[in-house]
């Protein structure tokens, strides 16, 4: 492209090679080769490139780490630039008084973890895939992660952001106070915009002190609606786990085939139970919990030292990329919530439509927040297969709806889940949401084609 040297000082490719590499992202999203791709380093640098963009015509598609499941950093015009915010990937400051963490977007979540551990804080929404997504990327889907349950998501944790918005103005949303009502707080509507509105270019997040002590329980039933039922009663009894996740049958399978880890075979459902906090206190929160699974006929192991516990998350994260192995297979992968009185309900109905279907189904996820994340394996080349996979996405969002969920719980809606958002929302709903990208996007600029 001939008037690239116009920004001179800032990395930018117009070369087949880059451009192919940033078409595509984690989800099984199609979309097309964009024009250009640029690396800043700085927020003056992401001004200079939406300004100059903006004079050529050029659509603009943020993105963080592609890891994304949603399709949400995929250009769907190829008259569009990539502004990959990977290499803004510095922590500019830990305040230990006022527990704030301040970071450019392309810091990795899990670099972030480390850093925090230094001086005995964490930062606690930690997605499966912590190790490769940034914390841009996490605020722009709303990420979520295993310790939602008892701390909440990363809407819960940020306190300011920097944005440039699609004219390459420059604003500081929100504040360092965890009380603030001064007028509309816009800050909201940027977290989980999916790069929609405008472009992060640094935020400050709420941390907090490491919790005394850990403890992680593992629990195996034979029975799918056990499970389900132990989840709705644990959490009915007023005990609130760091993480209650959820691995099926197929799922165990599928590890065991490739970590050899000795996780039981002949269970429904095996449980993944964590809980922090002062020693003697959440010594008695297990042996209750260990009660209550018994009386659901679960049987549960504990993990006790280190090693087993990081290898049982380990096990939990590669459950992803497990299912990549699979010659044969390619999977459709969603994320739903549900209520937890209607997880049981939820996971019956998930498995009766594998078996009338017969194309099998993985569930796993954050049971104890009713986060499911469902991947359909369906068949390689086999275009019927692929159809029926489909509509079985959409017979699954119906019933999500059907049971007071949503048709995405941090994945967010990018390009797979466009199709279905009018399963979930009214047209008025989003007259109103185009309504305020207008405002602050009037010309669409920023990733369009995303959400709506």
């Amino acid at each position: 492209m001939k008037d690239l040297n116009l920004i001179n000082g800032i990395d930018i490719s117009d070369e087949k090679e880059d451009l192919v590499c940033y078409s595509y992202d984690a989800s099984y999203g199609k979309g097309t080769i964009p024009e250009v791709v640029a690396w800043p380093k700085n927020t003056e640098e992401i001004v200079r490139i939406v300004r100059w963009a903006i004079n050529r015509g050029l659509k603009i598609v943020p993105r963080g780490a592609g890891t994304g499941m949603a399709g949400g950093t995929i250009p769907v015009n190829s008259r569009s630039i990539v502004i990959s915010l990977e290499r803004m990937n510095n922590v500019l400051d830990i305040n230990t008084r006022n527990l704030i963490a301040t970071v450019e977007p392309g810091v990795i979540n899990g670099d972030l973890q480390k850093e925090l551990l230094i001086h005995e804080l964490f930062y606690p929404p930690d997605p499966a895939s912590l190790e490769y997504c940034t914390i841009g990327g996490n605020v722009s889907t709303n990420a979520g992660g295993p310790r939602a349950i008892k701390y909440g998501v990363t809407r819960n944790y940020v306190m300011e952001l920097e944005v440039i918005l699609s004219n390459g103005n420059v604003l500081s949303l929100g504040g360092k106070t965890v009380k603030r009502v001064v007028g509309y707080e816009i800050k909201e509507l940027f977290i989980g915009s999916e790069g929609t509105l405008g472009i992060i270019s640094k935020v400050s997040l709420r941390v907090l002190p490491q919790p005394e002590e850990v403890i992680t329980l593992l629990i195996g039933f034979k029975n799918l609606l056990d499970a389900g039922e132990f989840i709705a009663k644990t959490i009915g009894t007023g005990i609130i786990p760091r993480t209650l996740e959820f691995l099926d049958s197929l799922c165990l399978r599928m590890i065991e085939e490739n970590r050899e880890l000795g996780l039981p075979a002949d269970v429904e459902a095996l449980l993944l139970v964590e809980v922090d906090g002062e020693l003697t206190s959440i010594k008695r929160q297990a042996e209750k919990i260990v009660d209550i699974a018994r009386k659901f006929r679960g049987e549960t192991q504990i993990a006790t030292d280190y090693y087993s516990k990081e290898n049982l998350w380990h096990a939990r994260r590669s459950i992803s990329p497990c299912i990549l192995k699979m010659k044969d297979k390619e999977k459709i992968n969603i994320d739903i919530t549900v209520p937890i009185d209607n997880l049981p309900r939820m996971l019956l109905s998930i498995k009766e439509l594998s078996q009338n279907s017969g194309i099998p189904i993985i569930s796993f996820g954050h049971a104890g927040d009713g986060n499911i994340h469902v991947n359909i394996l369906v068949t390689k080349g086999d275009e019927e297969c692929r159809q029926k996979g489909f509509e079985i996405v959409k017979k699954i969002f119906e019933l999500t709806v059907g049971f007071e969920g949503a048709i995405s719980g941090e994945h967010g809606i990018g390009i797979t889940k466009k199709p279905y958002i009018e399963i979930q929302l009214t047209r008025q709903h989003l007259e109103l949401m185009k309504a305020i990208k207008r405002v602050f996007d009037p010309k669409e600029v920023m990733n369009p084609g995303k959400i709506f």
